[in-house]
């Protein structure tokens, strides 16, 4: 792709209109992108293809304008794109499919000699609608046309040595593929990540290679798509530092009422910018299951089984007033981990109305096992606060309490029996339901607190994974670090003996 170089500040068009802006999305850094000559050639070419505008040129709105300005970003410095990788989230009937296509048909044109583009889904019928909607736009204009052989499931524009296929995660021989640009179609349907690394892997000596992933919302946030997204949120909010993924999520609130026409606008750029039909939305929520509903209209990702909080209860906890402070005891919850878990330190520190929670994670599967890291963060706990308690599961971290109790820290073990863990739980229940906790909304965190999942026994109810098996070891140590710091509270006076004997 050729550069486009802009001067002075940043234009007003890199900050999104807030009544179209992303749930999520990362920030605009620089000056120079792609994406002013992406919108005038596909305006000069392209044609809206349906509805009540359709034979007219095409005119993206300025929600698009400015998503495919921030997608095609360049480095001001070295002049190549920004990013290699980027996640787009949007529910159904919000040109998903137009932006692609005009973005692989001007990639033909403008990228590097013998461009490979590759329009994939899981299916080959999936994956022919950001390919067909190319074919077509090609096929009406006469100047694209005459540049281009048009096949089946191929185009050709032997001027610029260029091609652009339609291809699914079922055709066989994608590791001989050498793509510049990847556009995957509804990537949540991705049961594994083989089609992703194959294409990210192909396209190692490509020039600029990007894999553009746009989808709507699925049901397993352990699925490829899931994992996206969660670590696009991760990116978005800082708590990971990669120039090199993009993110852009447009959802409504996941406690909203589906009936909230605000919620709807929220989610629906199109929608908040009059193109799309209310009516047609507000038939869907009539005649649709909730999380069809929530998925495909409202882009939520849903859980494949109820959580053990009601909708919204965690989220009305955020809290940016609440910090921590150093003049003030804290308890701390530990959860160790092998390979397959993350490990987590959660930190609950009672004030005068609420519980202050934060909580910081290792992922293993990332990182590899650093004990000595977490070590080094229980220490550090240890001389910024009053410390009354490091409590933690005994499975896994015994070495680790026996030389950190060596060095004057106090550690609880706090066993992971029903006994133990039933009371602990439903007194976490009761905190978060009212409102007597205070987060930061961190996303990492939040996640699994909402994907732990109640598991019933004749004597109660404990927090599992549940069938999703995601990771849930944040909302353990929440549980345990919450038990030891409100179930003892200071200055309460021993019982006396008449007590004991009255009671």
């Amino acid at each position: 792709m050729s550069s486009a170089i802009s001067t002075g500040a940043l234009p007003k068009s890199v900050q999104p209109l807030n009544k179209w802006k992303p749930a999520f999305y990362t920030p605009r850094k620089y000056l120079q992108t792609d994406g002013d000559e992406l919108i005038a050639f596909a305006e000069a070419h392209f044609q809206v293809l349906k509805g009540f505008k359709g034979g007219l040129p095409l005119e993206f709105t300025d929600w698009q304008k400015w998503l495919l300005r921030s997608l095609l970003e360049r480095n001001d410095e070295t002049g190549t794109l920004r990013y290699r990788r980027a996640l787009i989230g949007l529910p159904r009937k919000n040109g998903k499919s137009l932006m692609m296509s005009a973005l692989g048909v001007f990639t033909m044109i403008s990228g590097e000699a013998g461009s490979e583009i590759y329009a994939i889904a899981n299916d080959r019928q999936q994956a022919r609608i950001i390919f067909g909607e190319a074919k077509q736009q090609i096929q009406n204009s006469p100047l694209l046309n005459s540049e281009a052989k048009i096949y089946r499931d191929a185009i050709e524009m032997p001027r610029f040595g260029s091609v652009f296929r339609v291809l699914s995660s079922e055709v066989k021989g994608l590791a001989g593929l050498n793509p510049s640009v990847s556009l995957i179609d509804e990537v949540w349907g991705q049961s594994n990540s083989d089609l992703l690394d194959q294409m990210q892997l192909g396209s190692g000596n490509r020039i600029e290679p990007i894999s553009i992933s746009i989808t709507t919302a699925g049901f397993d946030l352990d699925s490829p798509a899931g994992k996206m997204y969660q670590y696009g949120k991760q990116v978005a909010a800082g708590e990971v530092d990669d120039d090199t993924f993009g993110f852009w999520w447009w959802e409504a609130p996941e406690d909203c009422d589906l009936n909230d026409r605000k919620a709807w606008a929220i989610a629906n750029p199109n929608l908040a910018e009059g193109l799309l039909d209310p009516e047609d939305l507000a038939a869907a929520v009539k005649q649709s299951a909730e999380s069809s509903v929530r998925r495909w209209r409202l882009n939520n990702w849903t859980r494949s089984q109820e959580s053990w909080l009601p909708s919204g209860a965690w989220e009305q906890c955020v809290s940016h007033t609440h910090q921590l402070d150093p003049d003030l005891p804290v308890w701390v919850g530990i959860d160790m981990a092998l390979k397959r878990d993350t490990i987590a330190v959660c930190i609950a520190q009672p004030q005068q109305d609420r519980v202050v929670l934060r909580a910081k994670i290792w992922n293993p599967e990332l990182e590899g096992i650093d004990i000595a890291g977490v070590e080094a963060h229980l220490r550090e706990l240890h001389n910024t606060y009053e410390v009354r308690e490091f409590v933690y599961d005994p499975a896994f971290f015994e070495r680790s309490a026996e030389y950190l109790s060596d060095e004057g820290m106090n550690l609880v073990t706090f066993p992971q029996s029903a006994s133990r863990m039933i009371p602990a739980c439903g007194n976490a229940y009761e905190m978060i339901v009212a409102k007597k906790i205070a987060h930061d909304g961190a996303p990492t965190f939040t996640d699994q607190v909402l994907s732990a999942a109640q598991r019933m026994s004749d004597k109660g109810w404990t927090l599992s994974k549940g069938k999703s098996k995601r990771k849930i070891d944040a909302c353990i140590a929440m549980v345990m670090a919450l038990d030891r710091a409100t179930s003892k509270p200071e200055n309460q006076p021993s019982p006396s003996v008449l007590d004991i004997w009255n009671d």
